[in-house]
């Protein structure tokens, strides 16, 4: 993606205007050197810091300082973490298994989840889109849901709290069943 256009996307996705905000100019290039020109990195981003100042920018950009690599993962992970616990928890749902699911609403409510208002705070956010109805997820958010979800034991698919792959899920019974019979 051309610099013109990165900053135009970021732009439209952080001030909801085609320009930078005068005190935001070095923050909004520094911002766009570490997404790389990677539309989606600089969509979540932008979005993240909508509404925020300077100084939460600075912190923002604190982070993306910290994630040496610049790896695109850890660019989306910074929004996924500026997100309520609730919130966090719809992402992992539809990142896990409701990504472009027809009956997403009834499933985040019989989990007991507050989707009328986690649905847009995810849209907002550019971390999923909504059309006619379907939610929509990036493969790369996906990903970044499945990887946070791995995380909290990545060899033991029973401690994840999510399967959404029939291969872990089997090895999760298999092992599950070892450990009852013993």
């Amino acid at each position: 993606m051309s610099w013109e256009n990165a900053l135009q996307l970021f732009c439209i996705n952080a001030f909801k205007v085609n320009y930078i905000l005068d005190d935001y100019e070095e923050l909004a290039r520094e911002v766009l050197s570490h997404a790389q020109g990677h539309p989606l990195g600089i969509e979540v981003i932008g979005s993240s810091l909508f509404g925020r100042n300077v100084s939460q920018w600075r912190s923002a950009l604190g982070k993306l300082r910290y994630n040496k690599d610049r790896n695109i993962m850890n660019v989306l992970r910074i929004s996924f973490d500026q997100l309520e616990e609730e919130e966090k928890e719809i992402f992992l749902d539809i990142a896990c298994f409701l990504h472009n699911h027809l009956y997403y609403n009834e499933i985040l409510s019989i989990r007991g989840f507050d989707y009328e208002n986690g649905i847009p705070a995810l849209i907002e956010k550019s971390l999923i889109t909504c059309e006619h109805g379907d939610i929509y997820m990036h493969k790369l958010l996906m990903d970044l849901g499945q990887n946070i979800v791995r995380e909290k034991s990545p060899k033991e698919p029973l401690k994840w709290g999510r399967l959404w792959d029939c291969k872990d899920f089997e090895k999760s019974m298999l092992d599950n069943e070892v450990k009852v019979i013993d």
